[in-house]
């Protein structure tokens, strides 16, 4: 018996891999996605992106949205950034480097007072603190910063009277000993492996100046101590680098003022935060009610602070940032170029 023969339509024929490979297109397919694996290319783009960032001035800092910026001030004089009537703690005055922008989406050509908001501190006992915010501004020139801090404070205590519970006003300021991008210092005086520079100002270490209603540092002393916090309740004096200060209380409108002044750098960073134009790192605070029985650490604090310093000197600081980048863009290409020489690599042709 004959078998019926099926009638199969002919099937296109298989291209073998190596004709594939052959059409132009795909050739061209596979050379884009070599092309986009190269470490070189991919330095490249990484480059770029950092310059990009430098451009815009992208400071990734902390998640929190409150800023304080550091407007540079060449022309002030160190005298005019410790005293309080100085133009420059005005909010009227002009900053040209000042990126911040109105209602109108319009440049301001301003730096505003950061409000920054307090709570009472509940970590450690003594718990409490009643000062609910403080008013901020900085500045610097080209050798010291400043700090102005304006708070309400229903009544001025420069003195301690301990059998009615009543204590010097005080205040302090907490930078990162040394920032280290993605680990933050413990707020409340740091950590061992993350320590903080604390400046405290207590109104008991200053003396009134009769007739002008303002105060003054003592000729003994300095109404500022500079701490390094290494832990939550501990404080060590390192008895150097004191910053300078001037305060006064406002019986009008019941508001101490103070500020803290600097140089940029010190001469120890193990004592002291170091601080460059152009940079950024944090800044707290804490203050304490002296009339309502505050001490230690019964005191208002506030969480960290973006404290944003604006570039010093444009023309020089451009230069050495690009010449830093480039050298930098350099090493890296030279390192992945060794790399891809020496290390082994089985897809890569051998050469007899």
């Amino acid at each position: 018996m004959e078998m019926e023969q099926l009638s199969v339509a002919p099937q296109p024929a298989i291209a073998a891999p190596s004709e594939i490979s052959s059409v132009p297109e795909v050739r061209q397919m596979r050379r884009g996605r070599r092309w986009l694996r190269s470490p070189v290319v991919l330095l490249g783009l990484t480059f770029g992106l950092a310059l990009l960032m430098w451009s815009v001035d992208f400071q990734p800092v902390s998640s929190d949205t409150t800023k304080l910026t550091a407007a540079y001030e060449p022309t002030v004089a160190d005298g005019d950034l410790l005293n309080l009537k100085s133009p420059i703690w005005s909010e009227s005055r002009e900053n040209k480097l000042s990126k911040e922008v109105g209602s109108d989406s319009k440049p301001t050509n301003r730096i505003s007072t950061t409000v920054i908001p307090l709570s009472g501190q509940y970590i450690l006992p003594q718990q409490g603190g009643s000062v609910l915010q403080v008013r901020a501004r900085a500045a610097f020139n080209d050798k010291t910063m400043a700090v102005l801090v304006q708070w309400t404070d229903q009544s001025k205590n420069t003195g301690t009277v301990v059998n009615q519970s009543q204590y010097s006003d005080a205040i302090a300021l907490e930078f990162p000993l040394v920032l280290v991008p993605g680990h933050q210092p413990f707020r409340c005086m740091g950590q061992s492996d993350a320590q903080v520079n604390i400046w405290q100002w207590k109104a008991e270490r200053e003396a009134a100046v009769a007739g002008e209603g303002r105060i003054y540092t003592n000729a003994g002393g300095k109404a500022v101590k500079n701490y390094v916090g290494p832990a939550a309740g501990y404080l060590k004096d390192t008895a150097v680098y004191d910053p300078d200060s001037t305060a006064a209380y406002d019986e009008a409108t019941k508001t101490w003022s103070v500020i803290f002044s600097r140089p940029l750098k010190s001469g120890d960073e193990k004592s002291s935060t170091q601080f460059t134009p152009g940079q950024a790192t944090l800044i707290a605070f804490a203050v304490w009610d002296g009339g309502a029985g505050e001490r230690l650490s019964k005191k208002a604090v506030s969480t960290w602070v973006d404290f944003i310093m604006q570039p010093g000197e444009t023309n020089t600081q451009n230069l050495i940032n690009i010449a830093t980048m480039a050298g930098v863009g350099l090493l890296m290409l030279i390192a992945v170029v060794v790399a891809w020489r020496i290390l082994p690599n089985p897809k890569r042709n051998v050469r007899e």
